[in-house]
Formats: structure tokens, C-alpha cells, sequence
């Protein structure tokens, strides 16, 4: 048949129309020739079943009595169906349907089939059984055992969800009374629905700490705010109860809670609540689940989460959105609403796991089973087919192993704590550190050891810190910060506290209650204020600072096991009080040094009830086997002997001449404190507050290194005499520190020949106290050089010469009277030419502090032409280096 040019046209602009049509087999060809022709063959269909997918399955919430149930979600977008295609194109279109779900499901299962390999069991969700009698038996989802210890295996790993830390049964105020704590634990449950964890906590902490405040907007503030110290930080009630909650406005409760969902309507209800509570319950929360649905917006899930933390009692199951899709998924039951499958489970889940499922399964759906994005990999089911809803091919890939700070070394940290402020070189006083003004960070005290005078006392103590206020909102920022900071604080921080008044050690213990245990070093300042002594039949403060000093003993017992240094300060003037406040300390913990300082003035009565005291905290009072010194070889002897009896401390050269390794002949027992001042070793104190030198004061250290007599060493047998006093006096440097010869011969008259011979270094320092020749006479300086002669002559007869080393130190005149320095500079240059009869000696030494010009004409005197040749000393003694200075 002839076809016309018209049908010809027509044909062309159908198929211009109509898409490109597939590549097909001949029998799908010959299947669909007939409908590429037909006229509206795709629209007279029936239209397709709409899948099953998130948005509208059967876990979507349904509408239930609890708050967040009655109040309406947001409506979900749902994806719009594409509109029916033509006829011609029907079929088309469906093959393209079907081809993209076969690519999906290959993406998605990437492992290799095996022919071999045994499938999973059989998912049996939660079932009725009919027994004989015509009972039914609710038997439980197979593997729900497996499940449900593998996730709380997995959830106790790693508690980090933030139900673990800001779950509603943790919100309560710890100081608040039992009644309130569960009126509290209420409110945050109302609080929760529809709302987060976190953001229900900060909302909770606003009701604790502001709810019978006014608010912030009534407060009058000026401009420019003063900078003021910080209230002091005591124990708070909390502002959450049943009164301040009737008693508020509702705008201003409504604004306190404004961040949780839906505070508008949660106001009016927990407003309603309130009402019944007072009106029908006097004041506290329903103690039965039935009775506390009653209340507005509670629901059953409230209800029994609010039984279990308040109450205690377990009569039912909470159930929220994550216990609600995590069990369907798992195919425990196929339920619709929350309410349905609290039901199925309280059916055959065990009554003892009740309390545990909605912590355990809300913590899970927190972090792993997120309704959004689950993390499939992470969760320990994954792998075990025991998770019906598994998606698998989904790994999470692990993230890259990230350095932190706690990574750190040890040193390090240290460093940049020290930067922070954290970590501070000078003394932590507890006392004083609240009331702390803060300063610029470029401020800081002088951590190095300066010998300060205090009254007649010269000692090594640090200068007033000017530090800002420690930096404590570091180690409040999270858990670990705190658990691996919080022994570095307390181990590398030197505290200092005093215990006045009971207020006193409350502020001490409730500083240091979460670190106790790593505190090492600690001064304690005992005994009643303005510096009272501290007596045994006294009433208010005495008697209080005895407490507080046994309170303080029994908890240094029990809990100071760290403690290594410790140092105490009490003003003691009784034997009966020393002896009462060291049998106190007996159960402390030993420590590795101890000072204890309770005078400046000396009392021998009660210096040896400190002496033993001290031994006893230390671990050295005890009964210890001799030790075979002598079978210790020979230089090992020496070394010991060196430590022991050298390079000790002189506590009576005053401050501006102190150098150690010098012994000086001075009476000791003067009260002249005020011309000859007391210089502090700067070792007897653990943590450099005070001097605790036993020298003119009632005190005594473990780690003092003043210079004591060494008699002890010297009577142990002949032999260990015979080395002891070879190295004391042939390694230490004796020191005259009078001018006057006859004053030096009264000290020389009471020594053997046999010392003088072991002495190798001896010194005259001429103190600038004499501006004159201190004999008067007629002619007082030929009286003084008669008596010089003298004591050469002396020097010359019982000193082994040839190994003698003397200097001659000379401070000069301090005033500006005329005619004094030059008449006394002609008076030295006649006494140091006396010197010529001693031209054997080893070495001699001269400093003028007056007439320098003439120290090498003295020297090249008694040694000739060597004293010009040999090394420059490089220190001399009351002087140190100021000789290189000068000469060049």
C-alpha cells in the first residue's frame, strides 16, 4: 500500500517526540512492538506501590501522652512521584526503575559470594505461643542474650555519650536534700523531651545557680566595671526547689529554660505541676508511676524514668525515639510507637535489665546507631549477622592518629604548664590564692633563692609573688585533662596554708579534696593569730588550733600518702605543748624532710623534743644495724668523710661576706644578735619559706647544712679520728674574724701542736668596724704590732709553715672622717712588711680594700719574685671574685 507524503511527516515529528528507545532482545521486541504503537498505553495502568523507606516506615512516633508526644513534630518532606509517562514510553521507563537498583545493591555488597558459605540465622522478632492450657507465652527475639551483652561490653569500653554525663538521673544538685533531689530530677526529665542532652544541662545549671535571682537585665551595672577579688567560693544550696518554682514569674522561668524545645509550653507545665505537688503530694513527687502520669506533660515514659532515679523502684521500662528504633532494628519486634514496644519488651525482657536498657540503648544511639548516618563500622555487632539492619560495605575508615596534649612528654608538658601559669616556681599559698588580684601576665616574683633580713635573722626565703591567679579552668575542661594533669600539679607545686580557725582548714580541705593524695610538698603555719604563743590550758583559739592540728594529723594519715616535704610553724614556748603537738603528728606519713621551727630564741629544753620528732618523720629514729664503714675501701671513706665535715655552712659570717667552706673562731653563744647577724644555710628548708637553722633559735631540720661541731666524727675509735681530722682541718679554712691579736691567741692557747700541724688555710679579715689600731696607749700602733710579733712568733713555732696558706682581708673605713683612711693605710703597709720573717710560707695573699696599690708590694714581701708568676686565685674568702675585679 501506497503511503502518503502527510503520514510520512506525521511519523517524523512522533519519533522526534518520543525518547531513544533501548537496545532490547528479540523476544522483549516482539513482546512490546504492539505498545510502541498504542495511544496512551502508560497512563491507563494501575499506578505502582509506593516502597518502604525512613520516612514513611512503621517507626515513625505516633501520638502518645508524653510532652514530646503531644506536641507536634515538624512535618517531613516526603519525595514527589513522578507523573505518568505516555504509552509509548511505559515500559520504558520502568526498565530505567529497575536498572538503578541493581547497580546499588552491587555497590553495596562488595564481598565475593561463596557457593559454600552458610547463611545467617533466622531473625525470629518477639512472638506469642499458645500453650496447651490455652495460655500464651511471650517467647523472647533469638540471639537477644548475644546482643545485648556485646553492646554493654561495647557502651562500658567506652563510656563517652553524653547520657553517661548529662543523662537526666545526673542533673540533680549533690548538696541538696533527698526531697529536692528528686523534685530535681523531675524537672530535667520535662526539660529533655525534644531536646538534648547538653543543652538540657546548661539549662538545669541556670535553674540551679539563677532561678531566685533577679534577672540580669534589672541589675544596675556602671560602665566601667572595678576590678575587684572574687567572692569567696563556698558550698551553695541549690536555687531548684518546689517554693522558688511557685514563687517565680513565668517569663522569668520562661526565660531561664528558653534554650530547650518547646519552653513555652514546658513553662506552663511544670508551673501546673508545681501547683499539685504543693496542693496534693505536700511538697514532694508521686511515689507511684500511675499517679505521676497524672501530672501535666509526663507521660509513661517520664513516669518510669523517674520511679528508677528518684524513687529507686523499677516498675517499667523508659522508652524513648533510640529504644524504640534501635530494638525494631535489631528486629526484636515490629512495633509503631514507643508506647508499643515499651509493652513488647516489659513482655519478656527481664525485669532486672529494666533500669539499664534506656541508658544502655539512648548512649548507643548517641554515638554509633546515629538516626542519621549510622556508623555501622564502629559498632561491635557489625560482622556477627547478628544486627538485622547492618548495612554492610559502609566501614567507617578510622581517623589518623592525632597528637594532643596528653600525648606529650612528660617534660614538655611540664614546660608549657610552667607557660601557662600552671606550674609555679614559688610558694602556692591556699590561704590566700582566692583573694588574689589578678595581674598582667609579664609580672611574675623572683624565683631565685635572695637572702633576705627579717629582724635579726638573715635567711633564704622567696620574694612576695606577684603572680596571677592559678589557672584552674584547664584542668576543668575535661575529665582526662584532669585525671593526667591534676599529679602533676600537686607533685610539682610547693603549697603553703595556714590553720588559724577552723574556717581555716575547711578552705584547706576543700582545696586540695580532689588531689590530696599527690600532694608532696606543704608548710603549714600553726596556732592562734598576731603571733601568740600557743598554750596548753588556753580556751577559744588554743583550744582551737589543737583540733584543728589533730584533724589535720589524721588526715595526712589517711590520705597524704604522697606527702615527702613538710615544714610547720607554731610559736611554743612550753615543753608540755611541744610534747603534745609531736605525739599529734605520730601517725603521719614518713616523710623524706621535715623542719619544724616554734621560737627565734634558743631553748635547749625544747630543741630535743623537735630533734627527735624530726628523726621519727623521717625514718631515722629507729633501731638500724651498724653499717661496716671501715670495710668500705679507702677513697670511698674519704669522699664520705669530705661530704660530712667540708663545704658546710658558717650561720654566724654575716650576709654580704657569707661563703661556705668557712670555719670561723667567734664566741657562738654572744647576744650581741644585733652587730652580728644570723646568715640561713638556705637548705634547711624543704620549700624555702623560712629559716629553720637550730643556730639562736628553737628549730630543727633534717636537711640543715649549718656548720655543727665535729666532735661526734672524732670519737668513734683512733683511726676514723685520725682521718676525720686530716680532712676537716686540712680541706676547710679557719678564720679569725678579730683584729685584735690577743683575742686570737686566747682561741690558739686551747689546740693542740698536732692540729696546728693539719691546718693548711688560715685568715685574718680585718671587719670595718675599726677605723683605728684597737690597743690604747701612748702609741697604740706599736702596741699592736708588738702583739702581732707575737702571734708570728707562734705561727712560726706550731704551724708546719712550708704548707701554710694565709690571707690577710681588709674591708676598709665606712666613714669620712678626715685623716682616718690614710693614717690607717700607713699603720697595714707596717704590718703586712712584719710579715717578712714568714718568707717559708706556701702561699700569701693580701686585700686592701683602702689601698690597693700596695696589696703586690706586701705580697712580693714574704714570697719575692713567685707572688708576680703565679695564677690569680680565683675567690677570696668574705669577698669572693671583687679582687679580679680591680686588679684586672
Amino acid at each position: 500500500m501506497r503511503t502518503s507524503r502527510a503520514s510520512k511527516d506525521t511519523a517524523k515529528v512522533l519519533q522526534a517526540l518520543s525518547p531513544p528507545g533501548r537496545r532490547q532482545t528479540r523476544s522483549a521486541s516482539g513482546a512490546n512492538v504492539l505498545r510502541e504503537f498504542a495511544y496512551n498505553g502508560g497512563t491507563t495502568a494501575e499506578p505502582e506501590a509506593p516502597s518502604s523507606d525512613d520516612d514513611v516506615s512503621s517507626l515513625s512516633s505516633v501520638a502518645t501522652v508524653d510532652m514530646e508526644d503531644i506536641l507536634e513534630p515538624p512535618a517531613k518532606r516526603r519525595k514527589s512521584k513522578l507523573a505518568s509517562v505516555a504509552t509509548r514510553t511505559g515500559s520504558r521507563s520502568a526498565a530505567t526503575r529497575q536498572a538503578p537498583e541493581r547497580l546499588i545493591e552491587k555497590s553495596v555488597n562488595n564481598e565475593p559470594v561463596s557457593p559454600k558459605a552458610q547463611k545467617a540465622p533466622r531473625k525470629v522478632p518477639a512472638r506469642k505461643i499458645k500453650d496447651e492450657d490455652g495460655s500464651y507465652k511471650v517467647e523472647p527475639p533469638s540471639n537477644w542474650e548475644t546482643i545485648y551483652d556485646t553492646v554493654k561490653k561495647m557502651r562500658e569500653e567506652n563510656p563517652t555519650a553524653p547520657v553517661d554525663t548529662m543523662g537526666c538521673a545526673e542533673l540533680y544538685w549533690r548538696a541538696s536534700a533527698p526531697r529536692e533531689r528528686r523534685f530535681q530530677t523531675l524537672i530535667a526529665l520535662m526539660l529533655s523531651s525534644q531536646t538534648k542532652d547538653t543543652v538540657t544541662a546548661v539549662a538545669m545549671q541556670r535553674l540551679h545557680t539563677e532561678l531566685g535571682e533577679a534577672p540580669e537585665a534589672a541589675k544596675q551595672e556602671p560602665v566601667i566595671k572595678q576590678e575587684s577579688p572574687p567572692p569567696e567560693q563556698t558550698t551553695k544550696d541549690s536555687t531548684l526547689n518546689l517554693e522558688n518554682i511557685l514563687a517565680v514569674a513565668p517569663e522569668r522561668l520562661n526565660q531561664l529554660i528558653g534554650t530547650v524545645g518547646f519552653h513555652n509550653n514546658k513553662t506552663k507545665y511544670i508551673k501546673a505541676a508545681a501547683l499539685i505537688l504543693r496542693d496534693q503530694y505536700d511538697g514532694d513527687i508521686p511515689s507511684t508511676a500511675p499517679e505521676l502520669m497524672k501530672l501535666p506533660g509526663v507521660g509513661p515514659k517520664m513516669a518510669f524514668l523517674c520511679m528508677s532515679a528518684a524513687w529507686g523502684k523499677h516498675e517499667g521500662i523508659g522508652v524513648d525515639v533510640h529504644v524504640h528504633r534501635i530494638t525494631n532494628l535489631w528486629g526484636w519486634h515490629k512495633t509503631k510507637n514507643p508506647e508499643e514496644t515499651r509493652m513488647s519488651l516489659e513482655s519478656w525482657l527481664p525485669k532486672e535489665k529494666w533500669h539499664e536498657i534506656n541508658k544502655l540503648l539512648v548512649g548507643l544511639g548517641q554515638t554509633v546507631c546515629l538516626p542519621v548516618g549510622r556508623k555501622c563500622g564502629d559498632c561491635d555487632l557489625a560482622g556477627t549477622k547478628l544486627c538485622k539492619s547492618e548495612v554492610k560495605g559502609l566501614e567507617t575508615t578510622p581517623p589518623r592518629p592525632t597528637i594532643t596534649f596528653l600525648h606529650l612528654p612528660e617534660h614538655v608538658r611540664i614546660i608549657i604548664l610552667q607557660y601557662a601559669g600552671l606550674l609555679r616556681p614559688c610558694l602556692v599559698n591556699i590561704s590566700f590564692e582566692k583573694d588574689r588580684i589578678k595581674r598582667a601576665i609579664t609580672q611574675s616574683c623572683s624565683s631565685s633563692p635572695m637572702r633576705e633580713t627579717r629582724g635579726h635573722w638573715t635567711t633564704t626565703v622567696d620574694r612576695p609573688c606577684d603572680h596571677p591567679r592559678l589557672p584552674l579552668g584547664l584542668l576543668a575542661s575535661s575529665r582526662s585533662m584532669r585525671d593526667e594533669l591534676g599529679p602533676l600539679f600537686f607533685r610539682l607545686n610547693r603549697f603553703s596554708a595556714f590553720l588559724h580557725t577552723k574556717a581555716d582548714f575547711k578552705t584547706f580541705r576543700v582545696a586540695t579534696a580532689w588531689g590530696i593524695h599527690n600532694l608532696k610538698s606543704l608548710h603549714l603555719d600553726l596556732g592562734p593569730r598576731e603571733n601568740r604563743n600557743l598554750k596548753l590550758d588556753g580556751t577559744g583559739a588554743h583550744r582551737t588550733a589543737f583540733a584543728v592540728w589533730k584533724d589535720f594529723c589524721k588526715i595526712a594519715a589517711q590520705k597524704m600518702t604522697g606527702l615527702r616535704d613538710f615544714s610547720l610553724r607554731c610559736r611554743v614556748r612550753e615543753d608540755e605543748v611541744a610534747c603534745r603537738l609531736m605525739r599529734d603528728a605520730y601517725p603521719f606519713p614518713k616523710l623524706s624532710r621535715c623542719a619544724i621551727h616554734f621560737n627565734n630564741i634558743q631553748d635547749d629544753d625544747i630543741r630535743p623534743i623537735l630533734k627527735r620528732a624530726v628523726w621519727r618523720l623521717t625514718d631515722n629514729l629507729g633501731h638500724r644495724p651498724s653499717f661496716p664503714f671501715h670495710r668500705l675501701p679507702k677513697e670511698v671513706q674519704y669522699m664520705i668523710l669530705e661530704y660530712v665535715l667540708i663545704d658546710r655552712s658558717d650561720p654566724y659570717i654575716p650576709t654580704a661576706e657569707w661563703s661556705r667552706g668557712i670555719v670561723t673562731f667567734q664566741e657562738r653563744r654572744r647576744p650581741r644578735v644585733n652587730v652580728f647577724p644570723l646568715t640561713c644555710c638556705g637548705t634547711c628548708s624543704p620549700l624555702q619559706t623560712m629559716c629553720f637553722c637550730h643556730s639562736r633559735q628553737t628549730s630543727y631540720s633534717s636537711t640543715c647544712s649549718c656548720f655543727t661541731s665535729p666532735l661526734p666524727y672524732f670519737l668513734v675509735n683512733r683511726e676514723f679520728y685520725h682521718d676525720a681530722s686530716r680532712i676537716f682541718y686540712s680541706r676547710n679554712i679557719f678564720a679569725f674574724v678579730e683584729e685584735d691579736p690577743e683575742f686570737m691567741m686566747r682561741f690558739l692557747h686551747s689546740i693542740s701542736d698536732s692540729t696546728f700541724k693539719l691546718i693548711r688555710h688560715l685568715t685574718f679579715k680585718f671587719p670595718a668596724l675599726y677605723r683605728h689600731p684597737s690597743k690604747c696607749a701612748h702609741r697604740p700602733e706599736d702596741s699592736a704590732l708588738v702583739s702581732w710579733a707575737v702571734l708570728r712568733r707562734f705561727i712560726r713555732e706550731h704551724f708546719a709553715v712550708p704548707l701554710l696558706s694565709i690571707t690577710i682581708i681588709d674591708l676598709g673605713t665606712k666613714n669620712y672622717v678626715n685623716n682616718v683612711s690614710p693614717n690607717r693605710n700607713k699603720y697595714l703597709r707596717k704590718l703586712l712588711k712584719s710579715f717578712e720573717d714568714l718568707q717559708s710560707l706556701r702561699d700569701f695573699r693580701v686585700f686592701l680594700a683602702d689601698d690597693g696599690i700596695f696589696e703586690i708590694q706586701a705580697e712580693t714581701a714574704v714570697l719575692g719574685g713567685v707572688a708576680t708568676r703565679r695564677e690569680k686565685a680565683r675567690s677570696l674568702p668574705f669577698i669572693g671574685k671583687r679582687h679580679l675585679t680591680r686588679r684586672g
